[in-house]
């Protein structure tokens, strides 16, 4: 994954290859897998390869009920991982090249295995699974499925993006939660007089200082009547510059503009996303814009403050806010797999609410499955109710083609004064992107 793409992972994370074997058979007992008595099924082992920051206590709690269970449901699982990052990238890419494939594979999206791995034609086409009726049809299109066909199955929660407060920061300074820009600045305003920072960036951890300015992006889909999957297909076709998105480039200044105002740590350069969830937690900064992983990691290592904090949508200027949005990492059926019938069943059952319920239970967050019920933070629940709302859409990292994502380098040489103009920025992914067609030889860019 590159590095922009990787603001997400590297969030996750926060929170080699193995020798691997065959697939095939029959199985038994579950109403998810196929049915049969159980003590005449031969017990068929699949092959999985994900990376190893990937394999949390959700897959850990999954992967031992399959396993323990694999009698009565008639198959089990062999993981195997490589490690994340660029290296990890370049070692799938290789294994699609070379046809070394397990027989189920846990990567980005299908349209990051077709722009990268050029191995779409090595996945199995899953449409018709019968899990796919418990998940808002919605939500799998143009990630999951793609190109009219089912590609992969949702694995994980969603990660959304917002604005993370303090409750009580707020109520001593006497504000609400803002709904435009300039409500924000008259926020930050009313909190700098209390003597605690307004706004808190983690420049340290340079993918950190993404998020803040993505909403400029939702709002330009929204103003051109589409959302990030058509705002994105005209950047993917050369119809549309990064730099010719006005919002974005209004919400790249308005982030420098924090900066200038004084609403920011001093020492944003050289803080960490850890510095920011514990000032956070302890009302020492009022906001932090960052995925959900936020709420979790404060509730882990503050589990007293946790209550403390809530969420909102990033203000705009119109007020017409909307949040950015993760989709979960995708879960695929490879053509390696020699009896790809069952292996359709094994996903079905992964993706059905009974096994995403082991691993929401393992690993609580925000499930695509509209069955599963999960205990989460208060500020992951106001995002939650946003997104339910319909305000939400999909990160544009995650449909992209040719940006690998070369973001926070630019936005801090623009913070820094190295770039003197935000639309600079936006020029920067522009460029990367046509280089990045060129070598692929994408006609649309001669």
């Amino acid at each position: 994954m590159k590095k922009s793409r990787k603001w997400l992972a590297m969030g996750l994370a926060f929170s080699m290859i193995a020798g691997l074997t065959g697939c095939g058979g029959s199985s038994s007992a579950s109403k998810s897998v196929s049915a049969g008595s159980k003590g005449d099924m031969e017990v068929k082992t699949f092959r999985v390869l994900m990376y190893t920051d990937w394999y949390k206590a959700g897959w850990q709690a999954l992967e031992q009920h399959i396993n323990e269970n694999s009698k009565e449901l008639g198959f089990k699982l062999e993981i195997s991982k490589i490690q994340g990052g660029s290296q990890g990238d370049q070692v799938l890419q290789t294994k699609f090249a070379t046809d070394d494939l397990p027989d189920i594979i846990q990567v980005y999206k299908p349209q990051w295995v077709e722009s990268y791995a050029n191995g779409l034609d090595k996945l199995v086409d899953l449409t018709g699974l019968e899990c796919v009726s418990e998940y808002d049809e919605k939500a799998l299109d143009g990630t999951f499925k793609y190109n009219g066909k089912l590609y992969a199955v949702p694995i994980d929660s969603v990660v959304l993006s917002g604005v993370f407060y303090n409750k009580k920061v707020f109520e001593k300074a006497g504000v609400k939660i803002p709904q435009t820009w300039d409500e924000l600045l008259a926020v930050c305003e009313k909190v700098k007089a209390q003597g605690v920072t307004p706004v808190y960036y983690s420049g340290k951890d340079a993918w950190s200082v993404q998020p803040p300015t993505i909403s400029g992006l939702l709002n330009d889909a929204k103003e051109k009547g589409t959302d990030t999957f058509g705002l994105m297909e005209q950047i993917n076709t050369n119809k549309l510059k990064y730099a010719d998105c006005t919002n974005f480039v209004g919400s790249i200044e308005k982030t420098k503009n924090l900066i200038d105002l004084g609403y920011m740590n001093e020492t944003y350069l050289s803080d960490t996303v850890d510095n920011a969830h514990q000032a956070l937690a302890n009302g020492e900064c009022a906001m932090y814009i960052n995925g959900t992983w936020c709420a979790d990691n404060i509730n882990k290592k503050f589990p007293d403050k946790i209550d403390d904090i809530g969420a909102f949508a990033i203000p705009t200027t119109s007020g017409d806010n909307y949040i950015n949005m993760f989709t979960p990492y995708s879960l695929a059926l490879t053509t390696n797999c020699k009896n790809p019938e069952l292996g359709k069943k094994v996903l079905n059952y992964i993706a059905s609410k009974e096994a995403q319920q082991i691993y929401a239970d393992a690993q609580p967050g925000v499930y695509l499955n509209k069955n599963v019920t999960s205990d989460i933070p208060k500020a992951t629940e106001d995002l939650k109710k946003i997104m339910d709302s319909g305000k939400s859409m999909t990160d544009w990292e995650e449909i992209n083609k040719y940006a690998y994502g070369n973001l926070s380098e630019p936005l801090l040489n623009y913070y820094t004064g190295m770039l003197k103009d935000a639309k600079e920025v936006a020029q920067a992914l522009d460029q990367e992107t046509a280089r990045n067609a060129k070598a692929q030889g994408d006609s649309n860019w001669k």
